[in-house]
Parts: C-alpha cells; sequence; structure tokens
C-alpha cells in the first residue's frame, strides 16, 4: 500500500504548488466512507479542499487508465457546464488527474453536503435525481477524451471457476450459488445477447447515480459526485437500474418509489424505448451477477483481510438483490412498459 497522503508532505506540498491551492494549514483530516480510493480534507490559507488518493490497484504508469479517470472529470465539468450540478475536481487546462511518483490524486473544492442514508431518502430526493437524468440523457455531450469502456462480459468457465472456488473456501452464500449455477450461467447467455441492441443507442452519462453518490446540501439542492463510472451508456438501461435502486432493491423495494422515479423521468423528457426493454432487463440482471462474482473473488482472496471482507458483505447485498429482482422481475417490466414510447 502506498504511503498515505497525511504522512508524504512532498507529495501534498507539490499539489499545493501545482493547483496553486495555497500554504497547507493544519495536518490533514482523514475522511470517511470512501469505498475504494481514501479521501482527505485539506485546509490552506486559499480555502478547503477534499483529496482523493487513487487506490493502489489503479496502474498508474498505464495510458489507458490515466485517460479513463482524467475523461471522468472532464465529464463532470462538462455536465457542470450545462446547469447539472456536477463536482469536478480542479485541473491544470484539461489536465484532472495529478500524477506524482507513481501516486495519483484528484482535488475537489471543499463541500459540506452529504449524502442521504437508505432511510432517509424521501420522495423529493428521488423526483430530484430522476428530473437530473432525463437531463443528462438529453444533453447528449461530446467528451472526446471519453473513450468506450472495452466490455468484457462474464464467461460460463470464469462463472463455473468462481462457484467451484467459493465452494471450496466456504465463503456464505456458497451453497445458494452451487444450487442456482444454471440460473447465473442462463444470465451470462442473455447477457451476450442483450449487448448489442443496448449498444445501438447510447449517451455520455455518470453511470453510477445511487444515493451515495448524491450529496444534498441544507437548502436541499444536489450535488452530484464520483464521476469515474461515466461512460456512454443505453439511457433506458441506467434509468431502470437507477429507478430500482432508489426504490430500494438492495434493501426494502416497494414499487411507488420505482414507479415514482419513472414517472419523474418521463416529466422532465425522458423517454423510454419499448424494443430495448427485454434486453435492458437482462443486463441489469448481468450487471448484478457481475457484481457478486467480482465480490466473490473477493472474498476467497487469501491476502487482503480488507478486501475479503468488503466482498463477503457485497456478496450478501448481491444475492439478496438478486432474489428480489427475481421476485419482482414481470411486474416491473410489465411497469416500464407502461410508460414506454
Amino acid at each position: 500500500m502506498p504511503t498515505a497522503l497525511a504522512e508524504n508532505h512532498a507529495h501534498l506540498h507539490q499539489l499545493c504548488e501545482q493547483l496553486q491551492l495555497g500554504t497547507p494549514g493544519s495536518a490533514l483530516g482523514k475522511v470517511a466512507g470512501g469505498f475504494h480510493h481514501r479521501m482527505w480534507q485539506l485546509e490552506t490559507d486559499q480555502g478547503r479542499f477534499a483529496i482523493k488518493q487513487l487506490a493502489d490497484d489503479l496502474d498508474m504508469q498505464d495510458r489507458a487508465t490515466v485517460g479513463r479517470i482524467n475523461a471522468t472529470e472532464i465529464t463532470a465539468q462538462e455536465f457542470s457546464e450545462r446547469g447539472i450540478p456536477a463536482l469536478y475536481s480542479l485541473a491544470i487546462g484539461r489536465q484532472h488527474l495529478q500524477l506524482i511518483d507513481g501516486a495519483g490524486y484528484l482535488v475537489y473544492p471543499w463541500t459540506s453536503a452529504r449524502a442521504c442514508t437508505k432511510n432517509g431518502i424521501e420522495k423529493r430526493h428521488s423526483l430530484e435525481v430522476a428530473a437530473l437524468l432525463a437531463r443528462m440523457h438529453r444533453s447528449d455531450i461530446c467528451v472526446p477524451e471519453l473513450q468506450d469502456v472495452p466490455s468484457w462480459p462474464l464467461t460460463a468457465e470464469r462463472v463455473t471457476d468462481l462457484v467451484k472456488l467459493a465452494r471450496q473456501r466456504n465463503v456464505r452464500e456458497s451453497q445458494l450459488l452451487e444450487a442456482r449455477l444454471d440460473d447465473l450461467l442462463e444470465t451470462v447467455a442473455m447477457q451476450a445477447a442483450a449487448l448489442p441492441v443496448l449498444q445501438q443507442d447510447q449517451v455520455i452519462s455518470h453511470g453510477d447515480l445511487d444515493h451515495k453518490n448524491v450529496l444534498w446540501d441544507d437548502s436541499g439542492a444536489p450535488l452530484i459526485i464520483d464521476w469515474e463510472s461515466a461512460r456512454r451508456l443505453n439511457p433506458t438501461y441506467e434509468l431502470l437500474l437507477e429507478a430500482l435502486d432508489w426504490g430500494g432493491i438492495t434493501a426494502n423495494f416497494e414499487t411507488q418509489p420505482f414507479v415514482t422515479f419513472i414517472e419523474a423521468y418521463i416529466d422532465a423528457g425522458g423517454k423510454i424505448v419499448a424494443a430495448e426493454i427485454p434486453a435492458v432487463a437482462d443486463a441489469i440482471q448481468a450487471t448484478w451477477v457481475e457484481w457478486l462474482l467480482f465480490n466473490v473473488g473477493r472474498a476467497v482472496g487469501l491476502h487482503d483481510a480488507h478486501q475479503r471482507a468488503v466482498g463477503l458483505q457485497q456478496v450478501d447485498l448481491s444475492v439478496s438483490t438478486l432474489l428480489r429482482m427475481e421476485k419482482h422481475a414481470a411486474r416491473l417490466t410489465d411497469i416500464a412498459m407502461r410508460y414506454a414510447s
């Protein structure tokens, strides 16, 4: 693990100099809640900033990785300039990602806005986010630096190997995964058929607009953060994926918040394409299976206790979410079709 920025004074002073942040005051404060990267609070004589120290599993020597990270911040800035409340990092020209001795940093203006907890989500939050999503889809911005993300669909062999390994290591839910292996393999097959359909209609968007990535200030105004999943994607896919999330699919799902999100999206000028809905439903299920199996890989790791713990937690979350989706699938598809053009 690389040296924490709080202990790396050379990197901190170089960041301050490169971005003209001013002279650092007190010691860096660690910001809680980072799922993958480390976040720090910096106070200088010029103001307050948040610094994201990128995780060491990202190869800062790889041009494609560096280019993609920078392009997602450019995407956030482009949306901000079109009136979308997007938080983007400070830049030198169009260079947002700061590289120092092989470490990557993104520096943001500090915000006191906070994300809602799952239990704190109100109808007004869903209405606002759905309307913003429709505006983003309608913007259809162009970011030349944002290249298409390579698609690496799951393979039957990879799924089978991961389920077998989970059983050998006695990972939680491994018996269920083994019992449902045929269903997982069917999802993989459906994903392969769905991807070409969804690739025919794509726009640049956020890609991960769930509750943790939308902050709210004291006046109730939203601020969209964490743009690292920004990419070209199918708008109907993103709409239904986020409608499920804001409807509580990972916790206590209710149909009405799902409907509310869709209606607000339509009211704001968004459109649902009926012909794409079957492929979208298959792709969303496959997205959750991919996340499940990614975390199975984490959970069987032998060398990183923290990653194992995160993996086990996310395996549980993914299994319960997939079971809820299976229970509600037909009804949710019918609702989407009702609002489709």
